[in-house]
């Protein structure tokens, strides 16, 4: 069967907007030449006149999990304006493309394509064929990597952080690539990280920092420095775990705790892989409920997530996307659903409470919202606070976990309290509402004005939904939440940005 064009589709395929806005021009204008397509309207083909004397060659591969888009015009990568004038006309008028016999040259680059595919596909399901002796000695480049780490690591919390000046932290970042080059680019991150905090003094005496964008470099010494502890603490966890893992060296059938060290230590997942090893979903029903995109100049890369809610199972997960900043301009941003979306298959990575989830482009649907998707979210928030909190500090035990944890809470009502807010659960226990300091948005003011203005009779209205970011105070370790979108009723509003 192949992939419906719809305006899923268009969104999923283009990575400049101006791209698609030149294409239906192209469209509207009669540009596009010669329309033909396949009986089974899996193969597109035509012409565009573009600017030269001869017209562009055309052609759209619908089957497959993703669209094979070919253009003779010089815009590389694809899809250029010509392309999505094609796919803008085959949604909106598919009858202006005659029915046709393939090209011969169409169908033996499909069967390349489908042949590339297929033994992709088995290869992710074989154990891989591995060359014993560059495993070993990949692994013990690791396992050697990681007890430099150790000393590295144990140096640092005994010198103390106070001492952690341009010197060091200059160090550190050189130690960084050692752990890159040893094939540990998790370990080359949370050094960087650490770095990042580092305080320097500058030839004119005043105090600056390693890099000014990471999160958390502004704050008081003495949250900056419990901040570093928590960096310095995940570090000696993944040290330690990771030699254990290393030297026991993780097989096809590694549980997920044991995934999660690899996942760390810098292993990076394909999606057929995932689906391989266990991590396959069917059937999701999501439904997008907050999105952020910051810099990371530590990875320098720039990081696009959305926090969907699984409506059947009530997890919350993350699609996530990083773009280079060196190729920044030639990756498309990650998409934002204002509409629920369903996924026929997916892969879940391996992780903690909010775990990461991939799909291929002709996986998603997107569908009107219906008030029974609202019905859901509500059915699929945790009903009181305590519930929340108990699967927190389950995550936050673990010394490799993140320090925070998005999750979706039923609401009775939403109160000032001194500088910040309060949610209030339906058994009257109260979590703390700030904007964290680490992260990059800005949200208490607009909970409270999207609160204000869904009250009835001085209380909120209900059913009401909070998905709120649990974290960790610097000051005193108190547990708090950032919220990141309300939902009353079947009103939806994301509070970040």
């Amino acid at each position: 069967m192949p992939i419906a064009v719809t305006e899923d589709l268009l969104r999923a395929v283009v990575t400049k907007d101006k791209a698609l806005s030149d294409g239906r021009t192209l469209w509207k204008k009669g540009a596009l030449q010669k329309l033909h397509a396949s009986a089974d309207q899996s193969l597109l083909w035509g012409e565009c006149q573009g600017s030269g004397a001869n017209p562009y060659i055309i052609s759209i591969d619908l089957a497959g999990d993703n669209p094979t888009i070919r253009c003779t015009c010089p815009v590389k990568p694809p899809p250029c304006k010509h392309t999505l004038g094609m796919l803008v006309g085959f949604m909106e008028k598919p009858g202006a493309f005659a029915t046709a016999e393939a090209p011969v040259e169409l169908l033996e680059k499909r069967g390349k394509n489908q042949e590339r595919a297929e033994k992709r596909a088995e290869a992710a399901t074989k154990p891989k064929e591995v060359d014993q002796v560059a495993l070993a000695k990949k692994t013990r480049i690791q396992r050697d990597a990681l007890d430099l780490l150790e000393k590295l690591v144990l140096d640092t919390a005994s010198s103390g952080l106070g001492a952690l000046d341009r010197a060091r932290a200059t160090a550190l970042v050189q130690q960084a690539r050692q752990m890159n080059d040893a094939y540990l680019p998790g370990a080359a991150e949370a050094l960087r990280r650490l770095a990042a905090l580092a305080l320097r003094r500058d030839d004119d005496g005043e105090e600056r920092f390693y890099q000014l964008e990471e999160p958390g470099h502004d704050l008081p010494d003495e949250q900056r420095h419990r901040l570093m502890t928590r960096h310095l603490t995940r570090l000696w966890a993944l040290v330690r775990k990771g030699q254990k893992a290393l030297d026991e060296k993780l097989d096809e059938s590694a549980s997920d705790g044991e995934a999660v060290v690899e996942d760390l230590l810098g292993h990076v997942w394909d999606l057929a892989a995932l689906k391989a090893q266990g991590h396959g979903r069917q059937n999701l029903r999501l439904i997008e409920l907050a999105d952020e995109r910051w810099s990371d100049s530590v990875r320098e890369e720039r990081i696009e997530q959305g926090f969907l809610l699984d409506l059947d199972h009530g997890d919350i997960l993350v699609d996530r996307k990083f773009r280079p900043f060196a190729a920044k301009d030639k990756i498309k941003e990650k998409d934002s659903y204002e509409r629920p979306i369903d996924i026929s298959e997916a892969g879940i990575y391996p992780g903690f409470i909010n775990r990461r989830v991939r799909w291929e482009i002709a996986a998603l649907v997107s569908r009107p919202p219906t008030a029974n998707d609202f019905a859901a979210i509500h059915a699929q928030a945790l009903p009181a606070l305590d519930v929340a909190l108990t699967r927190y500090k389950e995550q936050i035990r673990n010394p490799l976990a993140p320090d925070d944890a998005v999750m979706l809470l039923r609401v009775a009502d939403i109160r000032r309290a001194g500088d910040a807010l309060a949610l209030v659960d339906a058994k009257g226990a109260t979590l703390l509402l700030r904007d964290s300091p680490l992260t990059r948005c800005r949200s208490l003011n607009n909970l409270a004005m999207a609160a204000g203005a869904r009250l009835a009779e001085g209380k909120l209205l209900q059913p009401a939904s909070l998905l709120v970011r649990l974290y960790l105070g610097l000051s005193d370790d108190a547990i708090q939440g950032q919220p990141l979108a309300l939902i009353v009723a079947s009103d939806h509003v994301r509070l970040g940005m």
